[in-house]
């Protein structure tokens, strides 16, 4: 378990289409000793096109940033939060994987972090069917959440942490919910039993898709932001396509965010075919 002395800082960011490394709000709370002592919200210029699915799940619209500071002077106000703390978010695989990825886009280092992801968490504690998914939106439901304004980013950020504080009081702490985020490629890592190892591409790209789908239930309708997430990964990940397993797993990501559900065979070969 972390100490109580250790800052926690939950994020959330909306993105202005699924095909950019950009964002166009970042919601951030910061909590020391298991108190919030701090709440942000920036809109961001994303200095790019906005997509209308995207407009339509926050309702940000070029606008409404046309005036917002772009991501590296909001990077500069938060990026004292991110030092020695735990970054938790609510399907981490995305909402990291894009806030490295416009890091990358501006040139700026990405920083050492250590996270944890409240759908893994959840996943850890108890089956889907306990509340019929891990969306954010149901979970706050099941353990009485405020979830006023869902993907507003402050409002998401805030829903994340109560959320993340409830699993640990409720369940209890696991060993596996906090690790450390890795971005690079073939980055070595050391493993529990103090060995390194490196990471293929195939390898580290099949389990970031794994953490993004694992609030995702493949044989119902996607909601507009899971579609969102998994079309932003595959836009990202188009010199994959043509490899096995990932040819195959294009084609079901395909039909998923086509609204065409799997069937369950097809949902137990992709949950294979993912490892």
């Amino acid at each position: 378990m972390e100490s109580q002395k250790t800052r926690i800082v939950a994020i959330d960011v909306e993105t202005p289409n699924g095909r950019t490394a950009a964002v166009c709000q970042i919601g951030l709370v910061v909590a020391e000793a298991g108190e919030i002592v701090k709440t942000e919200s920036f809109l961001v210029n994303p200095e790019t096109y906005f997509d209308s699915l995207n407009v339509s799940i926050h309702g940000i619209t070029p606008k409404d940033v046309a005036h917002a500071p772009a991501f590296p002077a909001v990077w500069v106000r938060i990026a004292p939060y991110f030092e020695n703390a735990v970054i938790i978010a609510h399907n981490a695989a995305f909402d990291l994987g894009v806030l490295t990825d416009v890091l990358e886009r501006y040139g700026i280092p990405v920083p050492p972090m250590r996270y944890a992801c409240t759908v893994q968490m959840a996943r850890r504690r108890f089956s889907r069917e306990t509340y019929g998914s891990y969306r954010l939106d149901t979970l706050c439901a099941a353990f009485d959440i405020p979830l006023e304004h869902h993907h507003d980013a402050l409002c998401d950020a805030l829903a994340c942490y109560r959320l993340y504080r409830e699993l640990l009081s409720d369940f209890g702490p696991d060993p596996r919910d906090v690790r450390p985020y890795r971005h690079a490629i073939n980055q070595p890592v050391v493993n529990p039993i103090g060995r390194f190892s490196t990471e293929t591409e195939e390898a580290l790209e099949l389990r970031k898709l794994k953490e993004l789908l694992a609030g995702v239930e493949p044989t119902n309708l996607l909601n507009p932001s899971d579609s969102m997430a998994i079309a932003h990964w595959m836009d990202r990940h188009t010199e994959l396509c043509s490899e096995p397993p990932f040819d195959t797993i294009y084609l079901y990501l395909y039909r998923m965010i086509s609204d065409k559900p799997l069937t369950a065979e097809e949902a137990q070969e992709l949950e294979t075919l993912l490892g």
